[in-house]
């Protein structure tokens, strides 16, 4: 096929614009594809590839750009290192243009890092983008890799009526078995761990306040972490921890958040840079 050094030479040529071209489109995809949990709880797809996929393309492409333009800059060396000559010998002051780009290159950099504009601007509208997807609750797991956890697990970690869940999969049609992982249920069944919680989140255990006495922040961590404390309101928090919610709310309040009754645990908790771990560690501990 490549017969002789120009041939490769033009191979290479034409190999960097076309892995040029690939980066531009994956590169784009990956600006505006929604947030992991979003696209693993949905299985988010476009072109027919899921995130993973367009990641995957665009790390490859990534390498064939960085060897195809080693090879193109060895093929073009002698041309290169002449213009190069030339250019230094005439008007262009090249010590100048290099160290311009330098600093550019390094402003860049640390204004990268330290996320601030006009880079941070870029961030945001990342973030704004991706954030944009989500357009209802039901778009969010409950916890954090929900769609790798199975049935059984699920149920235990959202106080779920296992019994039930999996009578109501079955009335559904839906093939699988409970130690199977969301993810893998939902591609036996061709549709999203999205749509398998739904048809199971309503079956929940009557809940209980919890009880008042010996917690401590190691227990609590132990028994709520990721049972989807973020999605509920204050005033279901406040149940939660067997308080009565004007009370609930001045103890907050004495704590140094403010809420009201409809606000949403998560929201309030990002607010003041804590966790809804960390509210109900409030309530719970300071109402011992």
């Amino acid at each position: 096929m490549i017969k002789n050094k120009q041939s490769l030479r033009s191979f290479t040529a034409f190999l960097v614009t076309w892995a040029f071209l690939v980066l531009t489109v994956t590169g784009i995809m990956l600006y505006i594809v929604p947030q992991g949990r979003i696209a693993y709880w949905t299985h988010w797809s476009f072109a027919g590839l899921d995130k993973e996929q367009w990641g995957w393309v665009h790390m490859m492409f990534g390498g064939i750009f960085i060897i195809a333009g080693i090879l193109h800059l060895y093929f073009n060396w002698k041309p290169f290192k002449k213009y190069l000559a030339k250019r230094v010998a005439g008007k262009l002051n090249l010590s100048r243009e290099l160290l311009s780009s330098l600093v550019m290159t390094v402003v860049i950099i640390f204004l990268s890092i330290y996320d601030l504009p006009p880079a941070s601007w870029i961030f945001d509208l990342n973030d704004r983008i991706k954030a944009s997807w989500v357009t209802s609750p039901e778009l969010e797991p409950p916890f954090g890799h929900a769609e790798e956890v199975s049935v059984k697990g699920i149920a235990r970690r959202m106080r779920l009526d296992l019994a039930a869940a999996i009578e109501e999969l079955h009335a559904r049609n839906i093939r699988f078995e409970p130690e199977q992982s969301l993810s893998t249920i939902a591609r036996n069944n061709d549709t999203t761990p999205m749509v398998i919680y739904s048809y199971i989140s309503k079956h929940k255990k009557a809940t209980t306040a919890v009880k008042r006495h010996s917690w401590t922040a190691e227990k609590i961590e132990a028994e709520f972490a990721g049972t989807g404390l973020g999605r509920k309101t204050i005033a279901e928090l406040c149940d939660l921890a067997g308080s009565p919610l004007d009370a609930c709310v001045a103890r907050l309040k004495s704590g140094g958040v403010d809420a009201t009754a409809e606000d949403s645990v998560r929201e309030v908790s990002s607010g003041y840079d804590l966790t809804p771990l960390d509210l109900l560690k409030m309530l719970l501990i300071r109402s011992q």
